[in-house]
């Protein structure tokens, strides 16, 4: 079996842990802000990123999920929040940062079933050389 590298970033320790929870037996590396995050992504490859919309920093985890998009076009990009806002996820579309979004409070299986379908489908293009 093929263990995923996952990066997620949420600003808070409850979430990222239930978060880790949600995603038992991927390899994940925890990111507190999108500096932490983009930092932690010059040192390692990942398959995955996960990021809350809100976070307590300079720019939202859209911003952080563009920057990914642009730097890293292979990488699975997931957005989780709260923010009930129609505009939040208008731009997430819109801007072809993100392959999902979730809303807090998540579906485990719903989260893990689309990670794993969309971790699934990038290692067989990568293996039909797309």
């Amino acid at each position: 079996m093929v263990t995923h590298e996952i990066l997620i970033c949420d600003d808070d320790p409850d979430i990222r842990s239930a978060m880790k929870r949600t995603l038992r037996g991927y390899r994940v590396t925890e990111s507190t802000s999108p500096r932490e995050a983009i930092d932690v992504l010059k040192l390692q490859a990942f398959d995955a990123i996960v990021s809350d919309f809100s976070l307590e920093a300079e720019s939202d985890g859209l911003d952080l999920l563009q920057h990914v998009r642009v730097a890293y076009p292979h990488m699975v990009r997931f957005l989780v929040t709260g923010n009930r806002e129609l505009e939040v996820a208008a731009r997430a579309i819109n801007e072809g940062s993100v392959h999902r979004y979730f809303a807090k409070p998540w579906d485990d299986e719903k989260l893990r079933a689309a990670l794993e379908i969309l971790l699934r489908s990038r290692r067989q293009a990568d293996e039909d050389g797309g």
